[in-house]
């Protein structure tokens, strides 16, 4: 049995070589599966949404491509751990993990109908990377419209038709099959052991394996933004492929009244690597620049408070969120939407430009230190 670590513990599933040979999606119950899965992961409030040819399907068909073995969605990289906390609750409608990889993608299945999930990691400030070949475009992510799919509402990006053109050039409103699968026994069993190979390779092999032949696809890529009047700068990287051991993850904040929504950002930032780095800002620097700010815990108190929160792993004060960033080892920043002053902008940017992963995660709904201190004013 494999395992997956996620924040009510280790989930455990059996890790199929999967090959689909002809099979095709079974309309009536891969539109129940689909139902049910929305159903939760609406309940979470993650990003997620139709990807690839299945994305296509839907839009210029309404309905599944003909040919497709399983059904392509995506979820974005900070949202990973809330997607494995709800297979727990998958598990239990008949859903069973069936596959799992690295580079971020999982296969799950119900009734015989299977749902492949690329997690789509940052590698700059306006590009994701499935870790597959595919690269895609933060704008068409963000930038979304609920679409109904026979009754399901989906995330489909506002500029589709611009993406598809992109992504896959004039001639996409074409049906076109692009992935084939034999039942021939010889691509068949050469699938399986280069599956087999790859989950048994140690990690210092497995992400050099992965960063040598994702190159080629990035270069592409590339190539189809300076066609297209959207270079990318010369230093983006494919920051998430390189080989380490563990990946550490820094984020910063002042955290006076420790509250739902600052563990729920711990929770989540730790989810995105295997070592939490917490910044809380000294006190006497923020007042020094910021006098009328009202910080009712003192630096050390603040830092106590941080550091009995189990996700964190590690607490430090800084200053200039510019300067930390340069001072100390990391892997991943974390902010949150409001954090954008020219500090960050300028510690964004190092990040950057230094093979460093910038990702950013939505606020808790509901509550906030700024509405905590207005209640007790109040009251």
């Amino acid at each position: 049995m494999s395992r997956i670590k996620t924040s009510k513990g280790y989930l455990e599933y059996k890790n199929h070589l999967l090959y689909f040979g002809d099979k095709v999606i079974n309309k009536e119950k891969m539109l129940e599966t689909i139902r049910h899965f929305a159903c939760y992961l609406n309940k979470i409030d993650v990003n997620w949404g139709p990807a690839f040819g299945t994305l296509i399907g839907i839009v210029r068909n309404d309905d599944f491509q003909p040919w497709k073995p399983c059904f392509d969605i995506y979820i974005l990289k900070e949202d990973e751990e809330r997607f494995k906390d709800v297979l727990w609750s998958l598990l239990d409608e008949g859903f069973e993990l069936v596959r799992y990889e690295r580079r971020g993608l999982y296969y799950i299945q119900r009734n015989g109908e299977y749902i492949k999930i690329f997690i789509l990691h940052k590698i700059s400030s306006d590009v994701r990377h499935t870790g597959g070949s595919d690269f895609i475009h933060e704008k068409y992510l963000q930038n979304t419209i609920k679409w109904d799919f026979k009754g399901i509402q989906m995330n489909v990006p506002v500029d589709v038709e611009e993406y598809f053109s992109f992504q896959y050039g004039d001639d996409w409103i074409t049906p076109k099959q692009t992935v084939f699968y034999s039942s021939n026994l010889i691509p068949r069993s050469f699938h399986w052991i280069t599956n087999w190979v790859q989950d048994h390779l140690p990690d210092s092999i497995y992400y050099r394996w992965l960063l040598h032949h994702r190159q080629s696809d990035f270069a592409r890529f590339k190539q189809r933004c300076i066609e297209s009047g959207v270079p990318l700068p010369d230093n983006v990287q494919l920051a998430n492929m390189q080989p380490r051991k563990y990946k550490k993850i820094l984020t910063v904040g002042v955290y006076d009244l420790i509250h739902k929504g600052h563990v729920e950002l711990f929770r989540r930032a730790k989810g995105l690597g295997d070592y939490l780095i917490v910044a809380a800002q000294d006190g006497d620097y923020i007042l020094k620049y910021k006098p009328t700010t009202n910080v009712l815990n003192s630096t050390e108190d603040r830092e106590y408070m941080i550091k009995s929160i189990r996700y964190v792993d590690e607490v430090i004060t800084y200053t200039d969120v510019d300067k930390i960033v340069q001072e100390v080892d990391f892997d991943v920043f974390v902010t949150g939407p409001d954090q954008i002053h020219e500090g960050f902008q300028r510690a964004i940017q190092w990040c950057e430009s230094h093979g460093k992963e910038h990702i950013v995660l939505g606020r808790t709904d509901g509550i906030s230190s700024s509405e905590l201190k207005a209640k007790i004013l109040k009251k």
